[in-house]
């Protein structure tokens, strides 16, 4: 690399690892809603009610779940009910394990610009991973009903595991 290049102020190694850290966190919240959303709305006696008392509960329950879960746990937590295309859940292990792999420690090797670059591209990965579980959310909320498509290789890690 040319050194006389000069490249745009990200912040510092710590500045964009808490960023990322946030990103987390804020994807955690988001994806324990989806999960919490998804047990209540996918049993046909809730549906086209209110949210009830205990989703709070279950919310909790999700979050000290998944918190310190594995990629591979998070996504099958994400993935149980076949809410979302499996496609969408891989980009979240994916971004999971980078997450973890980068929360092990930094590349001796990598720049402070090259170790910052690292950690926004996996915040921002959350930020677009996020918007899109936003949506859904946000859907199955306001019709009060949301649609498992189990058995299908598309949603269904069961499914997809026995056609191939």
């Amino acid at each position: 690399m040319n050194d006389s290049k000069i490249l745009p102020n990200v912040g510092t190694p710590e500045e964009c690892r808490r960023k990322m850290m946030d990103g987390y966190a804020s994807f955690l919240d988001i994806a324990c809603k989806f999960i919490a959303l998804g047990e209540v709305y996918t049993v046909e006696e809730n549906k086209g009610k209110p949210l009830g008392d205990n989703f709070r509960n279950a919310y909790h329950a999700v979050y000290q779940k998944i918190k310190n879960a594995s990629p591979e746990d998070f996504c099958y937590q994400m993935s149980f009910l076949a809410l979302v295309y499996l496609s969408y859940i891989d980009e979240v292990k994916e971004n999971l394990a980078e997450y973890q792999r980068l929360l092990k420690g930094d590349d001796p090797s990598l720049s402070e610009y090259d170790q910052c670059c690292d950690y926004l591209t996996v915040k921002d990965e959350f930020t677009d991973l996020s918007n899109t579980l936003k949506e859904i959310n946000n859907d199955i909320a306001e019709n009060r009903e949301a649609e498992s498509h189990v058995g299908d290789p598309e949603y269904d890690p069961n499914a997809k595991e026995i056609v191939q």
